[in-house]
């Protein structure tokens, strides 16, 4: 149950997202919040961004839909509903999941919990919220407003920015740096020691690279549940997420990896040791790109790609191992003509 509810009438959100509105309305109606089009909702409002779902209209009555001025057809084909003709709808949409649900999940306390331990040598800003059973090591710094949720760990001189949420479960080792108004998901593990080890055979033995680098976050970050960003090898160096790095679930970044702003990392990637990854990269689900690759900015890497070799800006590649989309959507027609 949600314990905030927004309102806005049909003439306010109109005028919020700059739009016109079609079709007969109650003035009276209250808008308190988002849904599908497929699965509609009363006194909430729907979308539709492209012609394959407007037969979805004619089942619907008194319905409220954001349309593009490039499907206005569709407000005089099923006029039984009210429409809000915008230029955008994703932008729209965008701003109204924002007005609705950006205190969705908000967490409201502040003060410090008597089941955790915080160093007396920590210096702790305003408006700090400290959970259960949370362990924060010494020299530890924690900006105003920031949030750090059940039985997680800060290690000795770990700096967190203002406005930064950490979830339960959350491991920070030492000396590490998340910037502002970041999102730390649920038993994610920043600061851990990368993959390095040397086997030597003849004397039966692993050797492990001890690191002693740092992990440096920037602002806006988000790194999804159960991800971990290994810190760098050496002492001066950093695995680096830029500011509005997004992050999902169950992602791996190595040692010495550096990641560029606004990059979009999907599920189940791994990202290899000392790579670059540019500005404004997509890297899709389940990717492995393989140590000491550098991708540059704007790249798409497709899901399931495997990542040997360099990939150039704006360039979009798929396969195993990845090649430029169109190449291997040919190669695969091949393949598959070769067995039919």
């Amino acid at each position: 149950m949600r314990l905030l509810v927004k309102e806005l009438s049909i003439s306010e959100l109109a005028i919020k997202l700059q739009g016109a509105i079609v079709g007969s309305f109650n003035k009276d109606t209250k808008i308190i919040g988002t849904c599908t089009i497929d699965n509609y909702v009363k006194d909430k409002v729907s979308f539709i961004r492209n012609r394959k779902y407007g037969e979805l209209l004619a089942g619907l009555q008194n319905a409220i839909v954001l349309i593009p001025k490039t499907l206005s057809e569709f407000c005089t084909r099923y006029p039984q509903n009210t429409y809000i003709v915008v230029q955008d709808v994703l932008d729209s949409l965008i701003d109204l999941q924002d007005y609705f649900y950006r205190d969705f999940n908000d967490i409201l306390e502040v003060g410090i919990s008597g089941t955790s331990f915080v160093d007396e040598s920590a210096i702790i800003g305003e408006k700090v919220y400290i959970g259960e059973n949370v362990f924060i090591g010494k020299n530890v710094i924690i900006g105003d407003g920031t949030k750090i949720l059940h039985n997680t760990c800060l290690l000795d001189g770990v700096t967190l920015g203002s406005g930064t949420r950490i979830y339960p479960g959350v491991c920070v080792y030492s000396r590490c740096y998340i910037g502002d108004d970041c999102t730390i998901d649920s038993g994610a593990r920043i600061g851990g020691d990368g993959f390095r080890f040397e086997q030597d055979i003849e004397h039966k033995r692993t050797m492990k690279i001890q690191h002693a680098g740092v992990v440096k976050i920037g602002n806006r970050v988000e790194v999804g549940a159960n991800s971990a960003v290994d810190r760098a090898t050496f002492e001066d160096d950093a695995t680096v997420l830029s500011d509005d790095v997004k992050i999902d679930n169950l992602v791996h970044i190595g040692h010495n990896a550096k990641i560029g702003p606004r990059t979009l990392i999907a599920a189940q990637t791994c990202i290899g040791g000392s790579d670059k990854i540019g500005e404004d990269v997509w890297i899709g689900i389940g990717v492995t790109i393989s140590n000491g690759v550098s991708i540059g900015n704007r790249a798409k890497i497709l899901l399931n790609a495997v990542v040997a070799y360099d990939v150039s800006e704006d360039e979009m590649v798929s396969g195993f191992y990845a090649m430029p989309h169109r190449q291997w959507k040919q190669a695969w027609k091949k393949l598959r003509e070769g067995y039919e």
